[in-house]
């Protein structure tokens, strides 16, 4: 090998050592308990998501089709996200068997690349030291480790629309149009995989006006076929979501994804009476993005991003066209999730996972607050070569702090999951189950009985996440659910001594229709009586 060769290896070897130090990190912390149940803080999302995956798997491939176990026989035709995680992980059951840490598998894979990409685009845009820090504090969030562990659409969506972004920004530096397309191609697909994706288009609308602006581009017929691939990308993703509508209708309980959740749906002069539920935002941010990680988000936010410098002639960067930045690209980014929020503050709330889109801006903004403040303090003592020091040493802060303060992984559902094999053991594949697990509307243990069923209260009966319906409208719903065919009612110990200490006359009616099977520490077991045997 002669020296050149030696020299390039060197080069790359000290270029990418630190990312691929962070993917190491990060893939540690994600894949730590891979092979864990669906039992943890979103155990009730991510059962319905391997629901529509063993469908695919078990029943039928058709894509546009997605089915969940929970709303009696069936068929169970929900409109949902397009469903490319679910869908990989089916594909993914023909090589491995159908296993739960599969789909954490596809979601980790996704967000290491999702990782990857915000290197990128940070790079490309700001700078190779503020890219490195993006990425470490987006490794090590607690938050965040916590929701790409786990089965759910939004980690994959946030790591398709970064690497869009990336290429979209490659694009608009070097004019070479298989980035444009790819841009178009990736983007829909992060879009279509969770909607909230949308919002970066945004932020992708200033960085192509500030980059082209700063080039003197604007006029040279780039705009006109930046806006025509606009166009041509809304249209696959309004189609699919046109359609999602018209399935929901269709089936039973008629349920479309995030519906309910928005601003028409109460009205500007209720959410204003509300204070647009920001009494109930300080949790979600905090188990997202930390204490600190706010903090230093509200002083990022605040703080002047760094001066563009234009390079100069004839220097490498003038030649490979990365001499265009962004600024204020991820202002804007937080600016789109701001809109969102004054549309969706409630749908946010309900399902915070949907803030997981901000996470690269987060991210972002705080390192570029690390290294303003590193800088400050390293002038401060006259040391300028501790600023790499002392910024590291907070992003290693960060991280310490989310491990201490907030649960990489959780199990709330354990008993659900319990109760799912202890009706897997008594009951047939046909028989239909009803169950009300540890949390009301969370379908953990139907799916883990292997069998069809409804919650209790069944899903379009539900008045109150939090609390059961009252004994006449308990009796009611389970009277309905015994005539259409349930043969099993599986309760979770802690809300079955809820029933027979707040609901006695539902006990009582329990107790008349249903025979006692089976009973342990955490799952309760009835066979439903048919009509003959109560009578007996």
């Amino acid at each position: 090998m002669d020296f050149r060769s030696k020299k390039t290896i060197h080069r790359l070897a000290s270029t990418y050592a630190p990312i691929i130090l962070i993917l190491v990190v990060a893939a540690a912390l994600r894949i730590n308990n891979i092979t864990q149940p669906f039992t943890d803080d979103n155990a009730w999302r991510e059962s319905s998501v391997a629901m529509m995956a063993q469908n695919f798997y078990q029943k039928s491939w058709n894509i546009f089709y997605p089915e969940v176990n929970w709303v009696g026989p069936g068929p169970g035709y929900q409109g949902r996200e397009f469903q490319a995680v679910s869908y990989i992980t089916a594909l993914l059951y023909t090589l491995f068997g159908q296993h739960d840490w599969i789909g954490r598998g596809v979601v980790v894979t996704f967000a290491l690349f999702g990782i990857f990409a915000l290197y990128q685009l940070v790079r490309h845009v700001w700078d190779e030291q503020r890219a490195i820090a993006t990425a470490a504090i987006m490794a090590i969030l607690a938050g965040v480790v916590r929701l790409e562990r786990s089965f759910l659409p939004d980690p994959v969506m946030v790591a398709l629309i970064v690497t869009s972004f990336w290429m979209l920004v490659l694009y608009l530096q070097t004019d070479k149009l298989h980035y444009l397309l790819l841009a178009m191609v990736i983007g829909v697909l992060g879009a279509l995989t969770k909607i909230p994706g949308m919002i970066v288009g945004l932020p992708m609308f200033y960085t192509s006006v500030f980059i082209l602006g700063r080039k003197q581009a604007l006029q040279s017929g780039r705009v006109e076929r930046l806006a025509i691939a606009g166009v041509i990308s809304v249209l696959p993703v309004a189609a699919y979501y046109l359609w999602a509508r018209h399935l929901s209708q269709l089936y039973p309980p008629h349920h479309f994804a995030g519906e309910g959740n928005w601003l028409w749906d109460y009205g500007l002069r209720q959410w204003i009476n509300e204070s647009f539920f920001l009494s109930r935002l300080w949790g979600p941010l905090t188990r997202l993005w930390s204490l600190p990680g706010i903090l230093l988000l509200c002083i990022g936010l605040l703080i002047p991003l760094f001066k563009r410098r234009e390079p100069e002639e004839g220097s490498t960067e003038k030649r490979e066209g990365y001499f265009s930045k962004a600024p204020w690209l991820f202002h804007w980014w937080m600016l789109g999730g701001l809109i969102f929020y004054f549309a969706g503050a409630l749908e946010l709330i309900e399902n915070p996972s949907n803030l997981h889109i901000l996470s690269p801006a987060v991210a972002a903004i705080l390192s570029n607050a690390i290294f303003v403040m590193s800088a400050a303090a390293a002038a401060q003592i006259r040391r300028p070569g501790l600023i790499k020091v002392i910024a590291g040493s907070l992003i290693v802060f960060l991280g310490i702090w989310g491990l201490r303060h907030s649960r990489l992984h959780s199990s709330y559902a354990e008993e659900s999951y319990e109760l799912g094999q202890s009706l897997r053991s008594v009951s047939r594949n046909d028989d239909v189950v009803v169950t009300l697990g540890n949390l009301i509307g969370c379908p953990v243990a139907i799916y883990y009985s292997g069998r069809r069923g409804w919650l209790f209260p069944p899903f379009e009966e539900i008045k109150d996440w939090n609390e059961l319906p009252q004994d006449k409208e308990a009796i009611d719903a389970f009277e309905r659910l015994r005539a259409s065919g349930a043969k099993w009612f599986g309760i979770v110990s802690s809300r079955n001594n809820e029933i027979w200490n707040a609901r006695t006359g539902f006990a009582r009616h329990i107790d008349r229709t249903c025979e006692l099977i089976r009973t342990n520490g955490d799952a309760i077991v009835y066979r439903i009586l048919t009509e003959e045997e109560i009578r007996q």
